[in-house]
């Protein structure tokens, strides 16, 4: 079978919560090839998470070229360290394999709607790149993800319009989730990507019910889980497969402008 889908959500290096046996991007590409993925989008690891840096933008960029083309990136940006973070995103545009943003409201502490995201939105406005963030429910045993729930992001949604913003994670389970679709039937430049710990084909049916099967992103959350999970999910679903290819492959092309 010829690759055709996209991963819109992978990283690369060692996890840091728990032991995984696949965390280079040579294991990436070889599940990539092993099931049908022609690119992915390294959403970054968790040095990037604990201080981005330009040596960790070097060597997404390595592992993009290695990867000859395959293996795509983003840079990060956390407000805490706002203008570092800038410039590091800064020295990054215009390469080939930099394709968008990542923020993390839930691990660094900072709530979605904190006037110091401000900085990266307009970055991404002035640059015409897409912003993922880590989007959850609140949680009773994990209470930093009250920090990202969808509906905290509208804001600035409403402000940057022109920004294409993917809710990782859809939002997480319960009430994030239906905020999740609300907020991108509600808002055209809003997408949801389904990696995580929810491998569920009811979910990508709701959604294409809903009518937002043209804002819905395949996505693992590889090496934290496997992918062929997801792409279970993905082909057994009952949804239409003019549905099935935009969110396997055609929405992510278009959210992360990789062809």
């Amino acid at each position: 079978m010829t690759p055709f889908i996209v991963d819109a959500h992978t990283h690369t290096g060692l996890p840091g919560v728990f032991f995984s046996p696949e965390e280079s991007a040579r294991s990436l590409l070889a599940r990539m090839d092993q099931q049908g993925i022609q690119y992915s989008v390294n959403l970054g690891s968790l040095r990037n998470l604990m201080g981005s840096s330009d040596a960790e933008m070097e060597k997404a960029h390595a592992e993009f070229e290695e990867s000859k083309g395959r293996i795509f990136y983003c840079g990060y940006f956390d407000p805490r360290r706002g203008p570092d973070d800038l410039g590091i995103l800064e020295r990054a545009s215009g390469r080939s394999g930099f394709k968008g943003i990542k923020i993390h409201p839930s691990f660094a502490k900072v709530p979605a709607p904190d006037p110091r995201y401000e900085a990266v939105w307009a970055f991404a406005r002035d640059h015409g790149l897409p912003i993922v963030t880590h989007s959850w429910s609140v949680s009773s045993y994990n209470p930093v993800q009250a920090l990202s729930t969808p509906e905290k992001f509208e804001p600035c949604v409403q402000k940057y319009p022109s920004v294409r913003f993917v809710l990782g994670h859809s939002g997480g389970r319960g009430d994030g989730r239906r905020e999740a679709i609300r907020m991108a039937r509600q808002y055209p430049n809003v997408c949801l990507d389904v990696a995580g710990d929810i491998c569920d084909r009811q979910y990508l049916e709701e959604m294409v019910r809903e009518g937002i099967g043209d804002r819905v992103l395949f996505g693992t959350d590889y090496p934290w889980f496997d992918q062929r999970s997801h792409l279970l999910g993905a082909f057994l679903a009952d949804i239409p497969t003019e549905a099935r290819r935009a969110i396997l492959r055609d929405n992510a092309l278009r959210v992360f402008a990789l062809e």
